[in-house]
């Protein structure tokens, strides 16, 4: 029986939280370390007019057709690592390549109630929120920008989805980028997104202000067993150097919560990627 995420609140990212930049899990800096950069001030899935031909920075990009993954490479200059990188995300979470660390190596989660500006950025619902909540990665804090979500999930284990995967963007004072994961399992009673998905902006760059603090550990399992991998944005540019933190039991969502998401965004994930000779660290708590 697959270990799966019966046991894993971006996630977008990498895909999408406009104020400080990740797109989606998305930056707009295409070197070796993912970082936050005033690029993507205006949109974390920051997608320009660019079309298809000539390679442009900045140009559009979606999840099927033309602009599709499989193409993301070929759409401008700064997305070749979509094609070329080597250390690319999601991956499939396989626990037979997985390699046991020792419960120190846990990333720690310290998150606080927060408001939120939630903005349809064309590409998912990104959750703008201030500052105040962070995780502890190997004695780094990253503290938290945005959180966002794709459908179906973008990881996989041993190659099976779930309906659904939030992605909390972090950076630390450097701006180097740490995303932590949850997958979402459809299924119907209570939901701790029912609140949340009932203010959706349906409109592309509409927002939507949430002014009463809600709880973000309301989104996450309770059991944090993880996989841990160093990993890339699941959005162009591709850019690696982000620290990928994957927690092992899913949560619920609603039934009708998949079909209003499902109705903004048919599909928002990136096909897995190759683990190549990176190692796949699963931390038990």
């Amino acid at each position: 029986m697959s270990s799966r995420v019966i046991r894993m609140a971006a996630t977008a990212g990498v895909t999408a939280l406009t104020i400080f930049t990740a797109t989606s899990c998305s930056s707009g800096d295409g070197g070796a370390d993912a970082k936050v950069t005033p690029a993507a001030v205006a949109s974390p899935h920051s997608d320009g007019k660019g079309g298809q031909g000539e390679k442009k920075e900045g140009a559009h990009w979606g999840y099927q057709g033309a602009d599709g993954p499989a193409n993301w490479a070929t759409l401008a200059e700064d997305f070749e690592a979509c094609e070329a990188g080597r250390e690319q995300s999601p991956i499939d979470l396989d626990d037979d390549k997985a390699v046991q660390a020792p419960v120190d190596k846990a990333v720690t989660i310290d998150y606080r109630p927060v408001t939120a500006e939630l903005v349809n950025n064309g590409h998912t619902i990104q959750a703008n929120v201030p500052a105040g909540s962070r995780i502890v990665i190997d004695g780094t804090s990253y503290e938290l920008k945005q959180f966002h979500f794709h459908l179906p999930s973008e990881h996989t284990e041993e190659g099976e989805h779930t309906a659904m995967e939030l992605h909390f963007v972090h950076a630390d004072k450097n701006g180097k980028l740490a995303v932590l994961a949850v997958l979402m399992d459809e299924k119907s009673g209570a939901s701790a997104f029912a609140d949340l998905f009932k203010r959706l902006p349906t409109k592309e760059g509409a927002t939507a202000k949430i002014t009463k603090a809600f709880d973000l550990t309301a989104f996450l399992p309770g059991d944090r067993d993880q996989y841990r991998y160093e990993g890339s944005l699941t959005t162009p540019p591709c850019t690696e150097g982000v620290k990928w933190t994957v927690l092992k039991d899913p949560v619920t969502v609603a039934p009708d919560e998949v079909a209003t998401y499902k109705e903004l965004f048919p599909k928002s994930n990136r096909p897995t990627q190759p683990l190549n000779d990176r190692k796949l660290t699963e931390v038990d708590k």
